[in-house]
């Protein structure tokens, strides 16, 4: 199971239930590193008055000589032939202009409230703000979950309760299904308020943690002008979107960047050359909305099924029973 971000309870007018909150869902992402890269190891200083300092224990995967007992038979082959030296790098702060390190503690938190002039907050100063993480997520109203903007919402948690909660669980969970409404709540986590959407999911119930109002910058949405629309443009693509109709299938979208990366890495220590591909151009612009309207339709491809549908169906034709064949006896 995954591990718990926040424990307390749910209080649901006088009902509290105990529990647990996962992530639902994140970002995946290939973990590439850094590096430092030469042509060969530099030689590790020695002072003459002094021992010879060791050598920096970081090694790249590049520079053991023989494999050991649990190394690969791909790495022992990559190792084979020479390779550059390679070593993780770590980032410093240095002051604007300056190329030396800055020590930690003398780091600290400021903000500009004028061009290069500061005001500095202190460590405890803003440990003093900081929220406490709360042990309990009061519900303060519930609403139409249409009547949300899908722009407030920021992360997603599975909610699990403990083992005394489960009925009471149980019935918050039943209870928004039948009205069809969800919960705003309140809470705070990782010294941070949250305000939070609970809803009715598939199997249990989901949070949403929200951003706040200052947050999302509603004066940068472009307003569309729908008077510069024609009568036959908006008949078009109203008979485009039809056709393209789906129902939602998230399992048919993969990360195709992340693949195509993971495969390129696994060329390169397998010791294969990788080719580079050069994006294709541009198709030809077409001025013509009502034309490029008319192309799509003619050029129009179904959505793409994904798998488990594709054999669903595949298996439903299969097995329909075939038309008994008519008689000629009848006429």
């Amino acid at each position: 199971m995954a591990s718990t971000v926040w424990r307390g309870y749910i209080s649901f007018g006088l009902i509290t239930i105990p529990v647990r909150l996962f992530r639902a869902a994140r970002p995946e992402r290939v973990g590439l590193r850094r590096l430092y890269r030469a042509e060969r190891a530099p030689e590790p200083e020695a002072d003459i008055d002094e021992e010879p300092s060791p050598r920096p224990l970081t090694k790249s995967i590049f520079q053991q000589t023989r494999p050991g007992p649990s190394q690969s038979p791909i790495a022992a082959r990559v190792e084979e032939t020479p390779q550059p030296y390679v070593a993780p790098v770590q980032q410093v702060s240095v002051r604007k202009g300056f190329d030396e390190p800055l020590a930690a503690q003398s780091i600290v938190k400021g903000y500009e409230y004028e061009k290069d002039r500061y005001v500095v907050l202190e460590p405890d100063e803003l440990k003093s703000l900081a929220p406490k993480t709360s042990s309990g997520m009061e519900i303060q109203e519930f609403v139409a979950l249409l009547d949300i903007d899908p722009v407030y919402f920021e992360t997603s948690y599975y909610v699990s309760p403990e083992e005394a909660g489960q009925k009471a669980y149980a019935l918050l969970y039943r209870s928004m299904q039948t009205t069809g409404l969800v919960a705003i709540a309140q809470f705070a986590m990782h010294t941070r308020e949250h305000v939070v959407v609970l809803r009715p999911g598939k199997k249990g119930l989901l949070a949403h943690t929200m951003f706040f109002v200052s947050e999302v910058r509603a004066d940068e949405e472009y307003i569309a002008d729908a008077r510069v629309v024609a009568e036959k443009e908006l008949t078009l693509a109203e008979t485009l979107i039809r056709s393209l109709a789906a129902p939602f299938e998230p399992e048919k979208y993969r990360d195709s960047y992340k693949e195509r990366l993971e495969s390129m890495i696994a060329q390169k220590v397998k010791g294969q050359p990788v080719a580079v591909s050069t994006p294709a151009p541009k198709p030809a612009e077409v001025v013509d909305i009502a034309e490029a309207l008319r192309r799509s339709l003619a050029n129009l491809k179904k959505p793409v099924k994904s798998e488990a549908a594709a054999q669903e169906e595949k298996g439903a034709v299969q097995t329909k029973p075939k038309r008994a064949a008519r008689g000629n006896s009848g006429r």
